[in-house]
């Protein structure tokens, strides 16, 4: 399903300090503002560190697009980011964010920690996710039901079976 190559940029070290000064504010709002009020970065810190971290091309228009990068392959790639709200991963019942009508060739669940380090990247290929998406509403499908469809590629295998 690829497709022809779109307006993308790499993760540049400038970008990485950009989202790393980013998150240290974040974090620091909301220790510091009471009923926790967020500043809403989840999801461009989770593109860029994914990004980043798997060598994928951001797009430079994610919007028009319909997808947020392009692999090495040149295969469309839209991202998905879950922080969670307390210590460890967020909630397997908690939501994935609506998915846009467009077509994709893989989407990445990024699941975070609270303070923003990615601990797991699941992957749903299109084909495999597409009912699920069209089944909900709102096509957000729920954490767990994307991780029975995907698989984990991020700690990669060893690491997650030996702690190494």
């Amino acid at each position: 399903m690829a497709t022809e190559r779109a307006d993308t940029i790499p993760v540049t070290p400038a970008m990485l300090k950009a989202i790393r000064e980013a998150i240290s504010a974040a974090l620091d709002y909301e220790r510091t503002v009471p009923d926790k009020r967020k500043l809403g970065i989840t999801g461009e810190a989770g593109e860029v560190l994914c990004c980043d971290l798997l060598g994928l091309r951001m797009c430079v228009d994610p919007r028009s697009q319909g997808f947020d990068a392009m692999d090495n392959d040149d295969k469309r790639v839209q991202i998905k980011s879950r922080r969670s709200e307390s210590p460890g991963l967020p909630s397997d019942s908690g939501r994935v964010g609506s998915f846009s009508p467009h077509e994709f060739d893989y989407a990445l669940l990024v699941l975070m920690t609270h303070d923003y380090q990615i601990a797991e990247i699941w992957r749903g290929d299109y084909r495999a996710i597409i009912d699920l998406i069209d089944r909900q509403k709102r096509r957000n499908p729920s954490i767990l039901s994307f991780k029975q469809k995907a698989k984990c590629v991020w700690p990669p295998v060893k690491n997650r079976k030996t702690g190494n």
